[in-house]
């Protein structure tokens, strides 16, 4: 063995020794070349200068996402009529939206949602029920975040949801009966 080689384990040194020079310098070269990539991939995730380490990167999928517009029954309501949909009832609490209404057809829902997904709000549980005629009753939940860990609260205004983000508004309710 060379005199800079470190001390091999007794079962990984004859192994060694077996190698002609070509294939452990090779491999030495691999060696070199794996830490040094994990050695990058390693400092690429750390923060840069002076901001916390929970702020250095947010996942690349959560930039992507719309950012989260407030709770307003009169916009909900308004975009519904757009998309086809009658609202009849939106209740508005600390865990989502709660829609109550009829629509013309399962595209019509479809739309709304399109709609709502690109105000950050996502149906998580939906109904849509055939009435007597044409039009569909239809009742959907939605949430402005798809998961809230265990550790949050459940109130949305004591939530730290994020930059970007807008506390669920537990306050409103608006019911409308026809």
């Amino acid at each position: 063995m060379s005199r800079f080689a470190p001390p091999l384990p007794a079962r990984l040194a004859p192994l060694w020794t077996a190698r002609s020079g070509r294939e452990k310098g090779l491999l030495v070269l691999a060696l070199v070349g794996v830490l040094a990539y994990a050695g990058h991939a390693a400092l690429s995730y750390l923060p840069a200068g002076g901001e916390p380490f929970a702020a250095a990167r947010p996942a690349p999928n959560l930039q992507r996402l719309p950012p989260i517009t407030p709770v307003d029954a009169a916009t909900w309501r308004s975009a519904a009529v757009e998309q086809g949909l009658a609202l009849t009832r939106i209740e508005v609490t600390a865990r989502g939206v709660t829609t109550h209404g009829e629509a013309a057809s399962p595209k019509a829902f479809s739309d709304f949602a399109r709609w709502a997904a690109q105000h950050g709000w996502w149906a998580v549980a939906w109904q849509l029920e055939r009435r007597e005629g044409q039009s569909l009753a239809l009742a959907a939940h939605w949430r402005s975040q798809l998961e809230r860990p265990a550790s949050q609260p459940a109130s949305g205004a004591e939530s730290n949801s994020g930059p970007g983000s807008v506390p669920l508004d537990t306050t409103a309710t608006a019911t409308e009966s026809r």
